[in-house]
């Protein structure tokens, strides 16, 4: 849809509406106060929301982050996104369209109630409501039809606040109509050139003190990768532990047997090598150095072996690591710490590195000279060709097609449409990965609003009004919450 209303699924507004959408298909959570506890963990206007009705909350937000994650969320991303702060503001929030639209003098009757159930599919079968559904589908969520009616009579009443609130936006002119086409319709036509940091390196020259200097300054950067040599017992499943025949379980069982048995008489012995004495037919393994990039071919290469293999010290026994594939036993025989080399031994790279530094140095260089000399009046083109420097056209609107953009990067569109004829260049070069782009607005192409379609108009009077309810509705409840007197529990702040 419209650029201007992409990303709406944040706001205050959509979450309320989808809110009430959500909980019917939750069944339980009717509101704190009929909870029977005094366990409270936000207290609203004398209105107690639990602790269980909290870390209900809780979770379900944490299970839609971790869909969202594929199953985990990294333990630091959890902290940034403030879970605790969202389920309280949620909360609150909730009950305070709750409360809001009782005091509005909204109601919702018991006949309401039943036919919003009725309505709902997943207690229908054939198109109709089946009570005989009804009831089984509560009693398997453990809630008796009581309690799911005055839940469903909460959440409805929250919706007619919602409403209610969003009614007070009823107005929408035909010059706002018109300004939102306008401003979703029109155009941008502007020059633009790519300064490449590639086209800079044979630009670039190798002076030693300043490779030298360079390099001192990067050196951590090559610094070499940890290194370990390795004498390990190995007890794949599928090897030669088990018979063929055997039953996976039990040929699984028999591995572990085996490498149990190894691993205590390691300790029995006192030490691998002592082991390997007492016991001639074990096959005892043994690797060269190698860093976490070369494991040995005969190694596990499951994460839990190579990380046990790279977390021993010299002289040390790992326990008995268990991957996918089986089982290890480690003895790190030396390990070698990371150093950092001499520059002759990584001179081919650290030059190649310097110089891919460098001629960012110079590209950045070059756009800053050129775009100082655009806002000096100098013609674009002209500068192109004076520094060999290709400049495109493109024809830009807000969801343009490849064939306008003509290479433009999508990620400056919103840059661009804040142009304007007074105001034609931005303040500095733009960068878009290593890349710098210089552009200069020429026109702006506006539609007739007699262009636009019936359908389309009813489209941009409907965005209005709901932008419109939703700013509403935002300046409704930051009212309220700085009126409300409302305690958050210190154990969930």
């Amino acid at each position: 849809m419209l650029q201007i209303f992409r990303d709406k699924s944040q706001s205050p507004f959509i979450q309320a509406i989808v809110l009430v959408i959500v909980l019917v298909f939750v069944f339980w959570g009717v509101g704190a106060n009929m909870m029977g506890t005094r366990d409270a963990a936000i207290v609203v206007n004398d209105e107690e929301i639990s602790f269980q009705e909290y870390q209900r909350v809780y979770d379900q937000l944490l299970a839609s982050y971790r869909q969202q994650f594929g199953g985990s969320v990294p333990e630091e991303l959890l902290k940034s996104l403030g879970l605790s702060a969202q389920v309280s503001n949620q909360l609150i929030q909730e009950t305070l369209l709750r409360q809001g639209a009782a005091s509005m003098g909204l109601l919702v009757s018991a006949p309401e109630v039943q036919r919003a159930i009725q309505e709902m599919v997943q207690f229908q079968e054939n198109d109709s409501f089946n009570m005989e559904k009804y009831k089984t589908l509560l009693a398997s969520n453990r809630l008796t039809p009581n309690k799911y009616e005055a839940s469903r009579r909460v959440e409805m009443l929250s919706a007619k606040g919602v409403q209610a609130i969003g009614n007070f936006a009823t107005t929408v002119t035909d010059a706002e109509i018109s300004d939102l086409y306008q401003q979703a319709k029109e155009k941008i036509i502007l020059n633009f050139a790519k300064i490449s940091p590639a086209n800079f390196k044979d630009d670039v020259v190798i002076e030693e003190e300043a490779l030298v200097s360079w390099f001192d300054q990067n050196k951590e950067n090559y610094k070499t990768d940890p290194q370990v040599q390795l004498k390990f017992l190995s007890f794949p499943y599928g090897g030669d532990t088990a018979p063929k025949d055997m039953d996976e379980s039990k040929a699984r069982t028999l591995v572990f047997q085996k490498a149990n048995d190894a691993y205590e008489g390691i300790l029995s012995a006192g030490s691998l090598q002592e082991y390997a004495k007492l016991h001639p037919e074990a096959v005892i393994l043994e690797t060269e150095f190698f860093s976490r990039k070369t494991p040995p071919e005969n190694i596990d290469k499951a994460p839990a072996v190579q990380n046990k293999a790279f977390s021993l010290k010299a002289g040390e026994l790992s326990s008995l690591i268990e991957s996918p594939f089986g089982y290890s036993i480690l003895y790190a025989q030396a390990v070698q710490a990371p150093e950092i080399p001499a520059l002759e031994t990584v001179r081919d790279q650290v030059t190649a590195d310097y110089k891919t530094a460098q001629a960012k140095v110079l590209a950045r260089k070059k756009s800053e000279e050129m775009l100082s000399a655009l806002k000096a009046d100098a013609v674009f083109t002209d500068l192109g060709k004076t520094n060999t420097i290709e400049i495109k056209q493109a024809t830009l609107s807000r969801s343009p097609t490849d064939e306008e953009t003509n290479g433009f990067p999508s990620s400056l569109l919103m840059d661009v449409f804040s142009l304007s004829s007074i105001k034609p260049l931005p303040e500095e070069p733009a960068t878009v990965g290593e890349d710098f782009y210089l552009y200069q607005f020429t026109e702006r192409i506006l539609p007739d609003p007699a262009g636009m379609t019936d359908e389309e108009k009813e489209q941009y009077r409907t965005h209005i009004l709901s932008a419109k309810q939703e700013r509403i509705l935002i300046a409704w409840i930051r009212h309220q919450e700085k009126t409300a007197d409302i305690v958050t529990n210190k154990s969930i702040q």
